[in-house]
């Protein structure tokens, strides 16, 4: 049974578009085509495609292939695509494969080729997609995980904003979590029966958008407004969403559309600030006071270390539950220390697919600890304050070396409870007074 019906051909070849189209539909594949980057976006935009193929060279085109490669991945990263050139070169493919496209065939191939490349790449694609649903049924806890003073405030907020009608604006960094606050606050809601809608700003065209609030028909799927009715509309980043399409939403908030009887909670979210996109002419000064009507803001999980244990727990509870692993999975205090002390750019998302990746190698390995020497080594290697000081140890007298091992602990434990001298001495057994003593005659700046 073919999986992915529906495939894209991108060539600037009319003939060559026609030839690969014949071979696929032979194999019960439906296709579309397009000669340039417009042509094909505009078709992604509409159509469901599941895979593309695409040509390097688009002649006339605005974007080259490459370049169209670049906007698709960027926009539909679940669609695998294969790159096909006549002009092949090692530094094109390794490019192509760089920025995300599943394989690079070079002209002329043979149809076996072909086939059997699409084959894998949707066999990638639905592993990719049952990952994605192993999340979509795990991905959302009761609460926001954590036990800082931070995300008990927040869970507070949570529970408030379930009760109340007022459009939201969620900001913080990448990786935070602002879809998940909200989806919690939708599913702590009366709404909770009804659909929580996603839309991800950079793919919103304002003429679509505004057919399907007006309640035209697209491709046959009924009118936006009928499946928001009664639920909650989610847009992602909303900074990434067009002047037009942004005129677009505030008419629907405004209700220009004849849109009265439309029941529908807009939250929207940004990891950028909106404020200087407002002063920038880049957002819409009205919009931006009609979505931020209430607003919560995410700290980022460096300013919140605390939250990474039991943030640890639940991946690996919530993961080994929905995958099925036998064995329970545990973790040590060394391992928990290292993930502690890193800075964790990505947030919690990094975090999540740190420890996945962890769990993977463990289940291959069918071990079922967690240790330091498990932890990625790019974590490692970023903690200063962790590393092999054999060799230098061995040039230094007793009084020096401990001196070197005490001011590399306490560093690190310092980085582990992000400088709160107070749960520092607590956890390592020191008096606060006898803590501040010791930095000063180890020289350790406790803001560092």
């Amino acid at each position: 049974m073919i999986e992915h019906k529906n495939i894209l051909i991108i060539d600037d070849e009319i003939d060559i578009c026609k030839l690969i189209s014949g071979v696929l539909e032979d194999e019960g594949y439906k296709t579309s085509d397009a000669q340039n980057s417009d042509s094909a976006i505009s078709i992604i935009s509409k159509d469901k495609i599941d895979l593309i193929i695409l040509d390097v060279w688009l002649e006339g085109s605005k974007l080259d292939g490459i370049e169209l490669l670049q906007e698709i991945h960027n926009t539909r990263p679940e669609i695998p695509i294969i790159i096909i050139s006549g002009h092949g070169n090692i530094d094109t493919a390794v490019t192509a494969i760089k920025i995300g496209a599943y394989d690079y065939l070079e002209k002329p191939f043979k149809t076996e080729r072909l086939m059997h490349t699409i084959k894998r790449a949707s066999e990638a694609y639905n592993l990719r997609q049952e990952i994605t649903n192993i999340r979509n049924k795990s991905n959302y806890a009761t609460d926001y995980i954590g036990q800082s003073n931070t995300v008990l405030q927040l869970n507070q907020t949570i529970e408030r904003l379930a009760e109340v009608k007022s459009r939201i604006l969620i900001t913080g960094g990448s990786g935070v979590g602002k879809e998940l606050i909200a989806r919690l606050i939708h599913n702590k809601s009366q709404r909770s029966n009804f659909l929580f809608t996603r839309l991800n700003a950079r793919n919103i065209n304002a003429n679509e958008f505004q057919d399907k609030i007006c309640g035209a028909e697209v491709n046959n799927d009924a009118s936006l407004t009928k499946e928001l009715n009664g639920g909650t509309l989610f847009i992602n980043e909303i900074s990434e969403l067009s002047i037009d399409s942004q005129k677009v939403l505030l008419n629907l908030i405004n209700n220009k559309y004849n849109t009265e009887n439309l029941d529908c909670r807009i939250v929207v979210s940004t990891s950028k600030d909106l404020k200087s996109y407002v002063s920038l002419g880049l957002f819409l000064d009205d919009l931006f006071n009609r979505i931020s009507i209430e607003q919560v803001h995410i700290p980022s999980l460096i300013d919140r270390k605390e939250d990474i244990p039991p943030l640890v727990r639940y991946f690996i509870e919530d993961y080994t539950r929905t995958t099925e692993i036998s064995h329970n999975i545990i973790i040590t205090d060394d391992a928990l220390a290292l993930l502690q002390s890193y800075s964790w750019p990505g947030n919690i998302k990094e975090l999540r697919n740190c420890i996945e990746g962890i769990i993977l190698q463990l289940n291959s390995e069918n071990d079922n600890t967690i240790n330091a020497s498990n932890i990625p080594i790019e974590i490692r290697d970023n903690n200063p304050n962790i590393s092999d000081n054999n060799e230098v140890l061995i040039s230094y007298n007793m009084k020096d070396a401990r001196d070197l091992f005490e001011r590399n602990y306490i560093v690190t434990q310092l980085a582990r409870f992000n400088g709160n001298i107070s749960k520092t001495a607590e956890f390592i057994g020191m008096e606060r007074t006898a803590l501040h003593r010791k930095l000063k005659y180890l020289g350790i700046d406790k803001r560092a």
